[in-house]
């Protein structure tokens, strides 16, 4: 479990993050269809940049593709956070074979 100090105080993490550099995510939202970077992810979640985003509760329809494009991940999660630089998204992964997409994405990262 990773221990992260956010507002001076200490958050526990079930996961630990990986930080991204140059990754984007796909995500839809009720008011449209948007593409941008990711922050950081983990198997339970992802924290996406962006200056305007989703409510904290919304439901987000994310694809994340590897590097080829060829295989993509669709999950689905309700934004758990946001501030002034985006928002985070903790995901709802419906099935084991979605988990393990997910793991091997974040492995290749």
């Amino acid at each position: 479990m990773a221990k992260v100090k956010r507002d001076d105080m200490l958050a526990k993490r079930a996961y630990d993050r990986k930080f991204c550099f140059a990754t984007d995510v796909d995500y839809a939202l009720f008011q449209g269809v948007y593409s941008k970077p990711i922050r950081d992810i983990s198997v339970g979640g992802v924290y996406i940049e962006t200056a305007q985003g989703p409510s904290t509760g919304e439901r987000v329809q994310m694809i994340f593709s590897d590097y080829s494009g060829m295989d993509l991940i669709r999950l689905s999660g309700n934004v758990s956070r946001r501030d002034d630089e985006g928002f985070a998204v903790s995901f709802l992964c419906e099935s084991s074979r979605e988990l393990g997409k997910l793991k091997s994405y974040i492995y290749n990262l």
